[in-house]
């Protein structure tokens, strides 16, 4: 895209915009499927404009500081969102606690802090009153289908409205058990009279929550599982997108290169927890802009043995080789997918973060860099 933007003349964010198919055109070429929720325009506009796009010249070693080249490079990401079957369990416990539980893991992406903002989200208490339980094979797992992991960036997505489904059933159990036991002050109430509202059940002219409700009924714990999925059929396409967007330095003599900013623009529907997004979006720059710069395994010719097979001769991007990250969500939900309207966010920063890098640095050498990684001997020749 970089490339055919230099031979029209244009520039790079206006060639895909002149392109641009809304979320109401077809997302392939049959023309099967629209696009549920697509605001990618919206992507290239805003980060664009963080990240201070317009002061980019379009000519190939037109700015330098000093004795290093600077360039401007862009990008785009767009990853297919899907979501699978999952089971949660949610129960309500007499301490005035409630658990939130399923069998997924979590490998640094957040589930814990998925199921207790969203436990807290759908049951209207505070955080601190929600319990997570994950990572066991005796919890809850999806029915008819349990591959729904912390893989192919459907975890949030897939955990997030089953929540949601098992929240309502567990609310149900409990006005059941309310009007039903003979301990309970709602007792003989109609369940249509008995509302739910921030850990309380009301009907009747009394009030009581539902801590207090399993005390005085000697009830440890009481809930619901609940299986939940997407539809069998689809009517949309569901993807999510960024634009990422890059400066780096390259010395003139020596031909380093050094990244100076990021930027990305992200729309990935609803965001459930921010912080934790953007630590996924910051770990996918990180690893797409490594295999641009640093990343690669050497293969000794004649042995086949792989030369740099440890983290001490394969090299990785550190701490100082990071810029400050500028992420920013759009947060639109996307209704169509879930009724949460997340959609997975993964993977999406590792795509389209090499190809930034490498435009960047044709930006500020004029040298088209095609094979990864883009390291010094391939600038200087």
């Amino acid at each position: 895209m970089d490339e055919l933007a230099e031979r029209l003349g244009m520039d790079p964010i206006d060639l895909r915009l002149a392109n641009y198919l809304t979320h109401a055109h077809s997302a392939d070429p049959a023309g099967r499927l629209p696009y549920s929720s697509k605001h990618l325009d919206e992507c290239y506009r805003v980060g664009a404009r963080r990240f201070g796009w317009h002061r980019r010249d379009p000519q190939p070693r037109a700015a330098s500081d000093g004795d290093w080249f600077v360039g401007m490079g862009m990008a785009t990401a767009v990853l297919g969102a899907a979501r699978a079957e999952a089971a949660i369990r949610v129960h309500f416990h007499a301490d005035g606690t409630a658990s939130v539980a399923t069998s997924t893991a979590d490998l640094g992406t957040g589930m814990w802090t998925v199921l207790a903002v969203m436990g807290a989200d759908s049951l209207g208490i505070p955080i601190s009153r929600v319990r997570p339980a994950i990572g066991d094979s005796r919890l809850p797992v999806g029915a008819g289908n349990a591959i729904y992991g912390a893989i192919g960036s459907a975890a949030t997505a897939t955990v997030a409205p089953a929540v949601g489904a098992a929240t309502r059933d567990a609310i149900t159990a409990l006005i059941h058990h309310a009007v039903t036991h003979r301990r309970s002050p709602l007792q003989g109430l109609d369940p249509g009279e008995v509302r739910y509202r921030h850990g309380t059940l009301t009907g009747g002219g009394r009030t009581v929550g539902f801590g207090e409700l399993l005390t005085a009924t000697r009830t440890d714990n009481l809930g619901a599982t609940t299986a939940s999925g997407p539809p069998a059929t689809q009517p949309h396409t569901f993807a999510s997108y960024a634009a990422h967007f890059c400066e780096v330095r390259v010395h003139r003599w020596t031909g380093e290169t050094r990244m100076s900013r990021l930027t990305s623009a992200v729309d990935a529907g609803a965001i459930v927890n921010r912080k934790a997004a953007r630590n996924q979006i910051i770990g996918g720059l990180v690893f797409g802009t490594g295999a641009a710069l640093l990343e690669a395994s050497h293969v000794e010719p004649a042995t086949g043995r792989i030369a740099n097979a440890n983290l001490a001769d394969y090299l990785l991007h550190v701490n100082a080789d990071i810029p400050d990250i500028d992420v920013h969500f759009l947060d639109h939900p996307d209704t169509a997918f879930s009724a949460v309207g997340a959609r997975g966010i993964g993977e999406l920063g590792t795509i389209g973060a090499a190809a930034a890098v490498a435009n960047a640095v044709y930006n500020a050498t004029g040298t088209r860099i095609r094979a990864l990684p883009i390291t010094p001997d391939k600038l200087l020749q």
